[in-house]
């Protein structure tokens, strides 16, 4: 009876040493799950947050960052929320959100803490050619394919250019609501008459109207920046060199816009997470200019650069660690 009392406790250790064993291997291996809110079909966020995860994913193992669709305002409200750990912004769509204005009125935040910036965000309103629009009030009645609802190039686009011109949505006339691809697609068809995205340069969608017909790029003028500036501090100009579009029809440089591209990040993610993202993006960036073209040569200390906006503990330690903040 001694010998199986034993032998019984010799295998009730022995099992619950395997289990503890076990546990401690499935734990090791579980990963940290992090959701990154990127950007719009057939825009430039979607395919640069997934170069972006693919990076951090590969050089920090223990994380695994999911890619879902989004939109700048929809980003900052899904971090608003705890719906997301990772989200592109731009400058001016966090001011807003901080300030509690635009379309964040009455619901501030403070959630979304800056990590990275990634490159210029710039606004592009393109026609046809052989229209007679040449300005943002000669779209007056015409048909116009705009950016889904929720979108920034919508509310800090379109919106806030109409405004500055003494015109809303109203003002257009019959409009469609879509991604950046329905709606190159819908002036193609003469469905619509304009189409206006904040994005890269050079934009994909401008190359593909294009390639279908001669166009005409509305610019800014001084008068008008100086009035958007009154409505968002983070506006800042750009210019569009002649040779960027001029086999879409394009010839001489734009005056136009632009909001930085950043990488904002929850304030309920931990710093230690944070702060292994933002060294994974930081160490690994000659990656991204694969999908962003203007990204190439970019330094460190650019991505660096805030803007004025908090940074997140886990990004501000990384710096710190790498030279690129002082202490």
């Amino acid at each position: 009876m001694t010998i199986d009392i034993a032998t019984r406790a010799a295998r009730v250790l022995f099992a619950a040493t395997l289990a503890a064993t076990a546990a401690t291997l499935a734990h090791a291996q579980q990963k940290t799950e992090l959701v990154f809110s990127a950007g719009p079909t057939g825009g430039s966020w979607t395919p640069l947050a997934a170069s972006v995860s693919q990076v951090i994913n590969t050089r920090m193992p223990d994380l695994n960052v999911q890619v879902e669709p989004g939109a700048a305002l929809v980003n900052m409200e899904k971090i608003r929320t705890d719906k997301a750990d990772l989200g592109w912004s731009m400058t001016t769509v966090v001011a807003d959100a901080v300030k509690g204005e635009g379309q964040f009125a009455g619901k501030p935040t403070d959630k979304a803490l800056f990590v990275a910036n990634f490159y210029p965000n710039v606004w592009q309103l393109v026609v046809p050619a052989n229209s007679d629009i040449k300005s943002v009030k000669d779209l007056k009645g015409k048909p116009v394919a705009l950016p889904a609802r929720g979108n920034t190039s919508l509310a800090a686009g379109w919106e806030y250019l109409l405004k500055i011109n003494g015109m809303t949505l109203n003002d257009l006339g019959p409009k469609s609501y879509g991604p950046v691809s329905s709606n190159a697609e819908a002036v193609k068809n003469r469905q619509a008459m304009a189409s206006g995205w904040f994005t890269v340069v050079p934009a994909s969608f401008v190359l593909d109207l294009g390639s279908a017909m001669p166009l005409r790029m509305i610019g800014i003028t001084p008068a008008e920046l100086e009035e958007l500036k009154k409505i968002n501090a983070g506006f800042v100009p750009f210019t569009i060199k002649a040779d960027t579009y001029k086999e879409q029809g394009i010839t001489s440089d734009v005056a136009t816009f632009q909001s930085p591209t950043v990488l904002m990040a929850s304030s309920r993610t931990p710093p230690e997470v944070i702060y292994k993202v933002t060294k994974a993006i930081i160490e690994g960036r000659d990656d991204f200019a694969n999908v962003v073209k203007t990204m190439k040569g970019i330094t460190g200390e650019e991505m660096a650069q805030n803007f004025g906006m908090q940074y997140h503990p886990g990004a501000e330690k990384y710096y710190k660690e790498a030279g690129l903040l002082k202490k």
